[in-house]
């Protein structure tokens, strides 16, 4: 090998290391604290984190992008995340384009697929639910069918029966009662929720019929379990509502019309429902989240179109953890964002932290940021 080609090859490391550097997978990075309401209001929301994938926590070195290693070792990411959930310290998301399930684990700073083996393999993923098990269940509109999978994402069984009464043909949202046994899943082109056994798969019943009155459907979309009575958040799309019904299917309530004003809806999506009976409904129209009371009353809402933490560009799914993290599905920004709801509960936890929000001061900002937000207000 000659001189002026070790020379040229050094230079082309040196020259990829500087650009690796300045342009590739980097962690995420850290931004000022960032909650809902603004002071001097009492802080409710608290933003955690953003989410995209494997790039969160390793990328390919300079030399690979040197030699130019192949596509197998590009961390996947993302691309257009549907569903979501959060258990056992991990955020479960459905990607609809890759068809696969990330397991993404911020503690050990890695992530895991469910649903890319041939056996069990997934088509649309949309819907996502975890049990205290560890049993992961995921819909897939494609195959009409409820895939249940472990933690390592062995296929268990498959519920929804292709010839029976509990027939699937759009399957979407998905919510488990856990103490009865039951598992809801939003049917789109039946215009109804259908109820199975978590026991067996079995088909129990059935609730709705397409229409505009109260207990029917218009392409509903999404479903959240209020843990605390065990009724349940129907997202009743194209009627611009949400429905509240028992865990036998009986009507409760709705709330919510189609409008441009806060409390009214135009795009409604994902929903999901907190330790103490929030319930949170994210509109990809308005690019935000609502959070009203359990009677259907808006108390706030967060965010708006951008690409920032706190923003968003098309939200789709929405849950509510255990622990009152709200996961929403940010789909063409392509990441899973991460909010705390400050409960009563968190701040008898965490009362410094909560006591630092509430004096928290943000820095003022400057000429440029203040022409910025002028301009995206044009």
């Amino acid at each position: 090998m000659s001189r002026e080609v070790i020379l040229r090859f050094f230079i082309l490391l040196f020259v990829g290391i500087f650009i690796y550097s300045c342009g590739g997978a980097k962690k995420p990075q850290k931004v000022e604290k960032i909650f809902w309401p603004l002071p001097p209001e009492e802080p409710r929301i608290l933003y955690l984190g953003s989410y995209h994938g494997e790039s969160d926590f390793k990328g390919k070195s300079a030399l690979d992008v040197l030699l130019g290693e192949p596509d197998k070792d590009i961390p996947r990411n993302l691309i257009k995340p549907y569903g979501v959930a959060g258990r056992f310290g991990k955020i479960f998301a459905s990607d609809t384009v890759t068809a696969v399930v990330f397991v993404i684990d911020p503690k050990n700073k890695k992530v895991s697929f469910i649903g890319d083996k041939p056996m069990g393999k997934l088509r649309i993923p949309v819907g996502i639910e975890i049990d205290k098990e560890g049993y992961v269940y995921v819909s897939d509109a494609k195959q009409q069918r409820v895939f249940v999978y472990d933690l390592k994402g062995k296929l268990i069984t498959t519920i929804g029966d292709p010839d029976g009464a509990g027939k699937l043909l759009r399957p979407a949202g998905i919510a488990l009662n856990e103490k009865s046994g039951r598992l809801y899943v939003v049917d789109v082109l039946d215009h109804r929720v259908k109820v199975y056994s978590v026991k067996d798969g079995k088909f129990l019943f059935a609730f709705g019929k397409r229409g505009k009155k109260e207990g029917e459907f218009n392409f509903p979309t999404n479903i959240a379990l209020d843990r605390r009575n065990g009724n349940i958040a129907v997202v009743d799309t194209m009627n611009f509502r949400v429905q509240i019904f028992n865990k036998d299917g009986e009507f409760v309530r709705t709330f919510g019309k189609l409008g441009v004003v806060p409390g009214s809806f135009a795009r409604p999506k994902g929903v999901g429902i907190d330790s103490e009976g929030h319930i949170y409904v994210a509109d990809a129209a308005f690019n935000n989240i609502q959070i009203f009371d359990d009677k259907g009353r808006l108390l706030l809402f967060i965010g708006k179109f951008g690409f920032s933490p706190g923003e968003f560009n098309l939200p789709a799914g929405l849950y509510v953890d255990r622990t009152d993290k709200l996961y929403v599905a940010d789909s063409m920004n392509k990441r899973v964002q991460v909010f705390q709801y400050l409960s009563e509960r968190w701040k008898k936890k965490y009362p410094e932290k909560y006591r630092e929000l509430k004096t928290y001061k943000p820095p003022a900002k400057s000429k440029e940021d203040n022409k910025s937000e002028e301009n995206q207000g044009q």
